[in-house]
């Protein structure tokens, strides 16, 4: 079953379904989703080549039976009849992230494997009301405890989320190439500066009504593709530091870029400067801007993290998350363009990542325009779609085995596993997270690759970030400590 058939779950879990339904005996037995997206799912699978047999359930939910807090009893019920009538064992989630929980309980109640999109889950009011950032946490103990009740009873459940930089070749070298240098000096990494911008440019009036990946409903990029950045750092830190080193604490402080805030540093008159008849694509007045964007979540984020044992500091580390970025777009009205990978978005990644005196290693992946399926030159230099390089630098003075320098590009380290085109090497590492749940379930094990339990320090980020963001919207300190 897949709940929420949004872009997402179109270009990434349904063909690779289809590329190892064969290899485990998949079928998509129902796809959930909103009424408002009944045309749009039936007009999609229509068209495909490779058409789902038999085909799947279309289950629509009205607005009248969206809720936030807990599933309506009567899709609570739909969905639990479904699950009985096809024998469904495992859920795919990848609905907004406001409902992640609510599908989430519901999975682990009727004990089925569950793949889910990040973040964990999200709250209205996220990004100025502390205690809602704190419930952050809450919900991922609430699911823990459920997941762990559950296989008390005798369940087998496998409950993992789609974080698929733990799957991609580029990190797991990296991974690989810190814990080779912790083995010889016993030295963490001390250090990471990391850089993620979307590349996206929204016009002001879709800050207000876009509901794809939205800062209207009180949070943002840190929501968004940022989570992936959280959890990069926290997932290299706690896996490749020794024990005796191991931070038990992390002081967290955040800096937000708010839609008011971006709406100061472009404004109307600009608009109409750079778009002839800017107005007529325009909804709101200035004073309507200034109402409506009240309240509203992060476009930028800049966060400073210390991670620490007691007193004394580890590891520092800079997360900046942009979505207003580098960007292809000069159009002024969005319609009928993808929002996901489309409109003018282009992806800009960069992680520097330092290991002492003995080694820094530099992580780099830009895209120059917009991504092209038809695109076949340029496409592993920079700028291109599957630009990536790796450049590690290393004490060799002292160890003399050692390379000064090495490069390497993701010709070197990965390979392209999907059928026909990948659209990239992002969407080979999705299509490995999503392999290696199916692995477990096949295999009857759970590993601990990307499960529940092993996002605990990044949920915690992700909570305390945001409870530094309310702080400093309220006019407090800003500054978060969290015990991990």
């Amino acid at each position: 079953m897949i709940i929420g058939f949004g872009p997402h779950a179109k270009r990434i879990y349904y063909p690779a379904i289809q590329n190892l339904k064969e290899d485990f005996n998949l079928r998509v037995t129902s796809i959930v989703d909103l009424e408002s997206k009944k045309e749009d799912i039936e007009n999609f699978l229509s068209k495909q080549a490779n058409k789902l047999v038999p085909k799947p359930s279309l289950i629509f939910i009205s607005e009248a039976h969206k809720t936030y807090e807990r599933l309506h009893p009567e899709i609570e019920k739909r969905l639990s009849e479904e699950i009985k009538r096809e024998n469904v064992k495992a859920v795919v989630i990848s609905t907004e992230p406001m409902v992640h929980a609510q599908y989430a309980r519901w999975a682990l109640k009727n004990g089925l494997h569950i793949m889910m999109d990040k973040p964990l889950s999200v709250r209205e009011r996220l990004s100025t009301d502390i205690s809602e950032a704190k419930r952050l946490v809450d919900e991922y103990q609430e699911l823990e405890r459920m997941l762990k009740e559950k296989r008390s009873e005798g369940f087998f459940m496998i409950f993992d989320l789609m974080a698929q930089r733990r799957f991609h070749p580029a990190f797991l070298l990296i991974q690989r190439l810190i814990r080779e240098v912790r083995e010889r000096t016993n030295m963490p990494v001390s250090s990471i500066s990391s850089v993620h911008s979307d590349g996206q440019w929204r016009m002001p009036s879709e800050i207000i009504d876009q509901d794809y990946h939205p800062y209207n409903q009180g949070y943002g990029k840190s929501s968004h593709s940022g989570y992936h950045t959280i959890d990069v750092g926290a997932w290299l830190l706690e896996t490749t530091t020794a024990k005796d080193k191991l931070f038990d604490n992390i002081d967290v402080f955040s800096n937000f870029l708010r839609p008011a805030d971006f709406y100061n540093q472009l404004n109307l008159n600009d608009y109409r400067k750079l778009f002839t008849g800017y107005d007529k694509f325009n909804k709101y007045s200035e004073e309507e801007f200034a109402q409506k964007f009240e309240g509203m979540g992060e476009i930028d984020a800049l966060v400073s993290l210390a991670f620490k044992q007691k007193e004394k500091t580890s590891a520092l580390v800079n997360l900046s998350m942009i979505h207003n970025g580098s960007a292809q777009r000069n159009w002024p009205i969005a319609e009928g363009r993808d929002l996901y990978k489309g409109n003018g978005r282009i992806r800009h990644e960069s992680h520097y990542i330092v290991q002492g005196p003995f080694q820094a290693i530099s992580f780099v992946s830009y895209q120059s325009k917009e991504l092209d399926p038809n695109e076949t030159e340029g496409l592993y230099e920079t700028g291109g779609e599957y630009h990536l390089d790796i450049h590690v630098f290393r004490n060799s003075t002292l160890f003399p085995d050692w390379a000064a320098h090495k490069k390497y590009t993701i010709k070197d380290i990965g390979t392209t596993i999907m059928q026909g085109r990948s659209r990239g090497h992002q969407e080979d590492a999705r299509r490995n997270c999503l392999l290696n749940f199916f692995q477990q379930i096949q295999e009857g094990k759970g590993n601990d690759k990307s499960s529940l339990q092993s996002h605990k320090i990044s949920v915690l980020l992700h909570s305390a970030i945001y409870q530094s963001a309310c702080a400093r919207y309220l006019k407090e300190n800003p500054l978060i400590n969290i015990e991990t």
